[in-house]
C-alpha cells in the first residue's frame, strides 16, 4: 500500500470517529483524548494528520459542503428545470445523505454553536457563489430581478438556516414560518408574480419538505 493511501485510510479513519462523537457527544464536549481513545491511536499519531480538534470539525464540515457543491452543479445545469424550481431545490430540498441529516439534527444543540457557525461560513463562501448562477439566470429570463445576485443568496441562506429554519416544525407552524420565508424570497429576488404566485412556490417547496 503507497503511503499517500494509507495517510488518506487513516485521516478518514480518525474523520469518522471524530465525526460520530460529534454527532453523539456535541462537539464542544469532545475531546482530543476522546478520539485518541475511540480509533485506539497516540497523541502524536492523530497530530499528524490534523492540527486540532478545530481542524478536524473543519474536515467533518467540508465532507458535507463538498457533497452539497457535485448536487449543486448538478441542479444548475439542469436545462429542463425553470431558475424558481432550481432555487427550491437547492434550499428546501431533504438533506439526502446519513451524514447531513444527523450533522442539521445536531446544529441546533447548544454545544455545537460552534459548528453551526462555521457550516454557515463554509457555505456562505463555497456553496452561495454557485447558488448565484440559478439567480443570474432568473434575471436574464426575467423571472427574477435581482440587483446583487450573490449578496441576496447569501442574504436568503443566512436568514433561512437561523430566522426561518422550517426543520423539525409542526404543519401549523411550518405554514406561519413559511408565509415569511416567501414574502422575503419575492421580495429579496424580486420575482414575477405575474409568472408564478407565492402560492405556487409555497405548493412546491411543501413538497421538497
Amino acid at each position: 500500500m503507497s503511503h499517500s493511501i494509507e495517510f488518506d485510510l487513516k485521516r478518514t479513519e480518525i474523520l469518522n470517529f471524530a465525526a460520530d462523537l460529534f454527532m453523539t457527544k456535541g462537539y464542544e464536549p469532545t475531546t482530543v483524548n476522546m478520539v485518541l481513545k475511540a480509533v485506539g491511536i497516540a497523541k502524536g499519531t492523530f497530530y499528524y494528520y490534523f492540527d486540532s480538534k478545530e481542524a478536524v470539525m473543519d474536515a467533518v464540515i467540508m465532507r458535507v459542503i463538498d457533497a452539497e457543491i457535485k448536487q449543486a452543479k448538478v441542479i444548475v445545469a439542469n436545462k429542463e428545470m425553470a431558475p424558481i424550481e432550481k432555487l427550491i431545490s437547492v434550499l428546501f430540498s431533504k438533506p439526502k445523505s446519513e451524514d447531513k441529516k444527523v450533522i442539521i439534527a445536531q446544529l441546533h444543540q447548544p454545544h455545537n454553536a460552534l459548528m453551526k457557525q462555521r457550516a454557515m461560513q463554509r457555505t456562505l463562501e463555497l456553496l452561495c457563489p454557485i447558488y448565484e448562477q440559478i439567480i443570474i439566470e432568473g434575471n436574464q429570463t426575467g423571472d427574477f430581478s435581482s440587483p446583487a445576485p450573490l449578496s441576496d443568496i447569501q442574504f436568503l441562506i443566512a436568514g433561512m438556516q437561523t430566522l426561518y429554519d422550517l426543520s423539525g416544525l409542526q404543519d401549523s407552524k411550518i405554514e406561519v414560518r413559511l408565509s415569511a420565508v416567501l414574502t422575503t424570497l419575492f421580495c429579496v429576488l424580486g420575482i414575477d408574480e405575474a409568472k408564478i404566485t407565492k402560492d405556487q412556490v409555497a405548493a412546491r417547496i411543501m413538497q421538497q419538505l
